[in-house]
């Protein structure tokens, strides 16, 4: 079918739009709870999700004729996607408010593109134009964010630096699962990704109070109402569409979409907060629904 070879570049599209509502959503667990403690519920929620699904798709013979090599190509990418990359850049939302840590975020698809060349991937011309227009166009949308929508607060040297790190945990979190998914679908694979980035994160927990704190969040009904659903849009679905286009669409091609959630943000943002968009934020998203149209295109 013709429109086949755009599957992958629309899950990851789509994934992007769920995650952006679910970031809506997450704010009020991550201020109650902090950063990690909202992420470790946020996976252990997502991977029970996907333990109850999984029956319906084969049960635990999805992974019985995968390779060793695949299996440990995508848990490494759960660890450091999930329990590194996220929840660095979950702490540098804590240093530079959401707006900056977003324009740093987008630096992903830059990571991601490295480690793909150095693995061999190579892309054309257009296609390579149509990310740089794309990583443009959510700079623009992201860049504008005033004192007040990030808190008032300044840029400093350790936010940079943990937007950075969590960015490149993300990308190298994407190459690392394209590499293990030629012979497991996408279900299975995204059960195995989050498992292994829970574990991470609980194993990082036992090093001080964190279970305590997990305890106590589950416990807590006002942020729990905000992050089932959170944890179902942003986490359960979205993870799955994004293993899905990781798995079809070429490992920049797929960081580069999945990057534009500030772009759907910007809309959702503007609704939930009850402001207007700045104009340069508007043409940012205009360039880069651009660069999209180029990037599948080509």
């Amino acid at each position: 079918m013709a429109t086949q070879p755009l599957l992958g570049e629309s899950a990851c599209l789509t994934a992007a739009l769920l995650w952006a509502v679910a970031v809506v959503l997450f704010r009020s667990p991550i201020a109650a709870w902090g950063a990690r403690t909202a992420n470790l519920v946020k996976c252990l929620l997502g991977t029970f999700l996907l333990a109850l699904t999984l029956p319906f798709f084969g049960g635990l013979s999805a992974f019985s004729a995968v390779p060793s090599r695949d299996l440990v190509f995508i848990a490494l990418s759960g660890v450091v996607g999930l329990t590194i990359g996220d929840t660095l850049l979950f702490a540098a939302v804590g240093r530079l408010g959401a707006h900056k840590t977003l324009v740093l975020q987008t630096s992903a698809p830059i990571f991601a593109g490295l480690l793909a060349a150095v693995a061999g991937e190579r892309l054309s011309t257009m296609q390579l134009t149509g990310a740089a227009v794309v990583f443009f166009g959510v700079v623009l949308v992201v860049g504008p964010g005033d004192r007040e929508s990030d808190g008032g607060r300044d840029v400093t040297l350790g936010g940079i630096v943990l937007a950075l790190l969590g960015a490149f945990g993300q990308g190298a979190g994407v190459v690392l699962a394209k590499e293990g998914l030629d012979s497991i679908g996408a279900l299975p694979a995204t059960l195995l990704r989050l498992a292994a980035g829970t574990a991470g994160l609980l194993l990082a927990a036992t090093a001080g109070s964190g279970l305590s704190r997990m305890r106590a969040a589950l416990r807590d009904g006002a942020p729990m109402k905000r992050m089932a659903p959170a944890t179902f849009l942003g986490t359960y679905l979205a993870l799955l569409l994004m293993t899905y286009g990781v798995a079809l669409a070429p490992a920049t091609i797929a960081a580069v979409l999945l990057a534009t959630s500030p772009i759907f943000s910007l809309v959702i943002e503007a609704l939930a907060d009850r402001r207007r968009p700045t104009a340069l934020a508007v043409i940012g998203t205009i360039v880069a629904v651009v660069g999209v149209a180029i990037l599948v295109g080509s």
